[in-house]
């Protein structure tokens, strides 16, 4: 199975351990595929959920290609992680629709503490959220991140939709592509603006109305080429404005030893002088 780009996702070291393992055992890859794919956190009755993939609805086949495992496999998975209350899975008509409990995905991101107790740092699935909320909005919690992820994949569905002519959601591998975007640190709206530009430029390649784009991976490689060539040209940018500035504090340093020779008394002449004959 081909390897999607990888980026990094926060977790707790308490998840590694005996007690875990006892409960969950290998199901634990499933969880943290679910930690990694969380696109938001919802807050209610005191407990954060994080939201997976936008509670995009999942297949069994299609979580169990992540892995390249067996349907029944991902099956008894999520039956471990519901049994245990790490996971809650909301049947829909097309799948399931996920959400991690005690979510901290993007509190993790939040935090200002720089030093916390092994209590804070153990992860326990069914131990109470104690964190300090006081400032945040007691029914849902937002991100930059989490916004960025879902104001593109908005806009892709709306892009993708109108191609295909029918409503067209994001895949989990959608998400995925689209959090990587996010994690480089590509700007919303310049996003959108290049994504734009990619169905653009395929709509004017295309020749058949059969012919669409499919995944957002089409559409990764067209906007980190321009946002990493959008880079370079500031680095050189840079470099070309310090070496200009290095240039013309070296000018002024010759010109000043220059003015000084043509004012100097012996001419040019250094050493010993010898006097000149009467």
């Amino acid at each position: 199975m081909k390897m999607d780009k990888s980026y990094p996702f926060p977790m707790y070291s308490g998840l590694l351990n005996s007690e875990h393992y006892d409960k969950i055992g290998s199901a634990l890859w499933l969880f943290l595929w679910f930690i990694s794919s969380t696109t938001k956190e919802n807050e209610k009755d005191g407990v954060s959920w994080g939201i997976v993939l936008g509670h995009k609805p999942l297949k069994a086949r299609e979580m169990a290609a992540v892995f390249g495992v067996s349907e029944k496999t991902v099956r008894r998975w999520l039956e471990l992680l519901e049994r245990h209350g790490y996971i809650k899975a909301a049947r829909a008509p097309y799948g399931l629709m996920i959400s991690v409990k005690h979510s901290k995905k993007f509190s993790f991101r939040s935090d200002k503490t720089a030093h916390r107790s092994d209590n804070e740092r153990s992860f326990s699935p069914l131990a109470q959220d104690k964190e300090d909320r006081s400032n945040i909005d007691k029914t849902k919690t937002y991100t930059a991140a989490d916004d960025a992820v879902d104001h593109i994949a908005k806009r892709f569905t709306q892009l993708r939709s109108a191609q295909e002519g029918r409503t067209v959601y994001p895949s989990s591998r959608d998400y995925q592509a689209i959090a990587r975007i996010v994690a480089i640190g590509v700007p919303v709206t310049q996003t959108i603006k290049w994504l734009e530009e990619c169905f653009q430029a395929f709509e004017n390649r295309r020749t058949a109305a059969s012919e669409t784009i499919k995944a957002f991976r089409y559409c990764s490689k067209f906007i980190e080429d321009r946002f990493f060539a959008q880079q370079a040209k500031k680095t050189a940018a840079i470099h070309h404005e310090r070496n200009e500035s290095n240039d013309k504090t070296y000018n002024r340093a010759d010109f000043r030893r220059v003015e000084k020779r043509e004012t100097s008394i012996t001419g040019g002449q250094t050493g010993r002088i010898r006097r000149k004959p009467v």
